[in-house]
């Protein structure tokens, strides 16, 4: 894996200067949504997509519900980073442990982290050990667009995407991009970017004190918590909730290299955070250091009906877990170190009526576990305990082909199948059906099939909290949708359903995964975007997942939301030199919150909203002065049960985008 990655990082970077010289026309643009305020809202102003099919295409040919969120909108909202992005889009649920840097817990409508796939370039980034991904360490610099596909997509994407897709697609600059910001709690950011639209750099330098305070959380009802009796916590300061990162990303993009189109990036982040704990499991002196690298290469040859892509890719991962003890001279650190390569090739082929999209997947991951043989070992603060390491590893090989054909003006049909081998859980099959029917101004989109996802490392072999018989999850997943392109303003109603057995599932006390035999997950979804009327556009979203049900403990499935509303309102810059906006989202609860006494309030998700706006004005061509707030209405929730969030916050920028 080491090998692997270091080689394919010199090949990386010896391309630039080579491909740069004998690239001599233009780029054509990649495939992109059309400049749109509401784009993550109206499926009519996307534009091209490349997430939902694994082709590009028109977004009103796909059956999967897709969103996007373009590079206005991060740059509207100052998201440093990708958790911060996906804010406001319809269906996201996000549950954060704390202010920048901190965990985030994610899914797409009532899927988990570890039921939603990411990828960077369509190429996975999933942690193999926890199956997730720290999407709040994860930075927008260099990012064009984030696609995030609602709907189960394991015929194109396998393991991991029963709940949906959410593909980060990088570009390469063009032109020098500058920016400074301040905010609250002491977060600074500077980001730097420089390209000619075939090679290109960004690097971004993020610090934050983190420190904030938090009213008092009283639990009244509940008589014992986990670590503390009763669940009544006086008001603070959290701390410590620092973050520092440090981020570059080198990119290649050459139109016409040797006959190919040639594509290549490379990545690389350090991030050190604090983790100060739940309030009921203080950890005053811990903290949590990162240093993550990938790399890309894409080769890509075009015909006039015919893409061959083949994608070589590499990742490696190393995380430091240290909670120094100074009361008794004790010391514990936890490391883990994973990788991850993969090679895949896929050929999406267009002629007459027919559309096709076929590729193999072949994929190594792997994960090391080192810690200390006794958490409390006594010895000197900067001496680190006797530790022992283990480590396992997963390999996927898979084969998939999606076939369409649109015998009626407006009409597509699509089927698929994807066969993988997940070793050592075996071979899965995962097929599935689509279609779309365009008729004026209305439009119907439906999908079903069969997801799957297997034991992460974590969930099988970490000592303590692991379960060696688990089994992989299995669901068949259904949604609906139909929209109105009316003449000023875009609606669009659906319906979703993922109704499957042994979802992998991990509650308190024991954090033991087991596999719930049969469990159904189903919602509705309703958005609305207008059309731009005297310079402003509105946008409205609403997720309701009515349904989150454990067959066999009769309850609600712990961890899951009920539900999230979206509202904004933008005026974009036009002829004026003023660009402003605000957004409000809510989160609901999964049920499980101070209103009900059991189980305990551990691991799950309370309701909780923000009010955030912007304000840009151009001072001149190239700079731009931009004011923001966050949590203008200064609401303070724990939607994690102890992880309080900061409170009213606001930010300044000085840029040149």
């Amino acid at each position: 894996m080491n090998r692997f990655f270091v080689a394919l990082c010199a090949l990386t970077a010896a391309c630039v200067p080579a491909f740069t010289a004998a690239a001599a026309q233009t780029p054509a643009p990649s495939p992109s949504p059309s400049a749109s305020p509401a784009g993550s809202i109206a499926l009519k102003q996307i534009g091209r997509v490349v997430t939902s099919d694994r082709r590009s295409e028109s977004a009103d040919q796909s059956s999967r519900p897709t969103y996007v969120v373009d590079r206005e909108q991060i740059d509207d909202y100052g998201a440093r980073t990708v958790a911060d992005a996906l804010q406001g889009v319809p269906g996201v649920d996000l549950f954060s442990y704390g202010p920048f840097g901190a965990e985030v817990n994610y899914g797409l409508r009532g899927a988990s982290s570890a039921q939603t796939l990411v990828l960077v370039d369509g190429i996975p980034i999933t942690d193999p050990t926890s199956g997730a991904v720290q999407l709040g360490q994860l930075s927008t610099i260099g990012i064009d667009r984030i696609e995030i596909v609602e709907s189960g997509s394991s015929t194109l994407y396998g393991n991991s995407a029963s709940g949906g897709v959410i593909n980060i697609i990088t570009r390469v600059p063009r032109g020098v991009y500058l920016e400074a910001s301040d905010a609250s709690f002491g977060d600074r950011d500077v980001r730097v970017g420089a390209g000619n639209g075939v090679a290109g750099f960004t690097l971004e330098r993020h610090v934050s004190s983190g420190d904030y305070p938090f009213p008092a959380f009283d639990y009244g009802v509940r008589t014992t918590c986990e670590f503390v009796t009763p669940c009544d916590f006086p008001g603070g300061v959290r701390a410590p909730a620092y973050g520092d990162q440090s981020a570059g990303r080198l990119s290649l993009d050459l139109p016409n290299a040797f006959g190919f189109v040639v594509r290549a990036r490379v990545d690389a982040s350090a991030t050190q955070v604090g983790v100060p704990g739940g309030l009921d499991f203080f950890t005053p002196t811990a903290s949590q250091a990162t240093i993550a690298g990938s790399a890309l290469l894409e080769l890509e040859r075009r015909s006039a009906h015919s893409t061959l892509t083949i994608d070589l890719a590499g990742s490696q991962t190393t995380l430091a877990y240290v909670d120094p003890n100074p009361n008794d001279g004790t010391y514990g650190q936890d490391d883990v170190y994973t990788g991850r390569s993969q090679v895949s090739v896929r050929d999406a082929f267009t002629t007459g009526k027919l559309d096709a999209v076929a590729g193999v997947d072949l994929s190594r991951e792997s994960g090391v576990f080192s810690f200390p043989v006794t958490p409390n070992y006594a010895t000197s603060t900067s001496t680190p305990a006797p530790a022992f390491a283990f480590g396992q590893a997963e390999s996927q090989a898979a084969a998939y082909v999606q076939g369409g054909v649109s015998p009626l003006q407006g009409t597509r049909l699509t089927a698929g199948l994807r066969a993988e081998n997940d070793a050592p859980h075996g071979t899965v099959l995962a097929p599935s059906f689509g279609g779309t029917i365009r008729s004026g101004v209305v439009r119907f989109a439906g999908d079903v099939g069969e997801s799957f996802r297997v034991p992460t490392l974590e969930d099988l072999y970490y000592p303590g909290f692991s379960n060696p018989n688990l089994q992989p999850e299995k669901a068949q997943t259904a949604d609906a949708t139909v929209s109105y392109d009316a003449r000023q303003a875009t609606l669009s109603g659906g319906w979703f359903d993922r109704n499957g057995s042994n979802f992998i599932i991990s509650q308190a006390p024991t954090y033991i995964p087991f596999n719930a035999q049969h469990a159904a997950v189903a919602g509705v979804q309703l958005t609305a975007a207008t059309k731009p009327r005297a310079g402003f556009v509105a946008a409205a979203g609403y997720t309701d997942l009515y349904r989150a049900f454990d067959f066999d403990t009769g309850g609600r499935l712990p961890s899951y939301p009920s539900g999230s509303v979206n509202l904004s309102l933008e005026h974009p810059f036009a002829q004026t030199r003023l660009d402003y906006g605000l957004r409000w989202n809510v989160n609901g609860s999964d049920g499980d919150d101070r209103g009900n006494v059991s189980p305990a309030p551990v691991s799950t998700y309370d309701a909780y909203d923000s009010l955030d706006a912007f304000l840009r004005y151009k001072l001149a061509s190239g700079a731009i002065l931009t004011l923001r707030g966050y949590n203008l209405g200064n609401e303070y929730a724990a939607p994690i049960f102890g992880y309080p969030l900061p409170g009213r916050r606001y930010s300044v920028e000085l840029s040149t985008r």
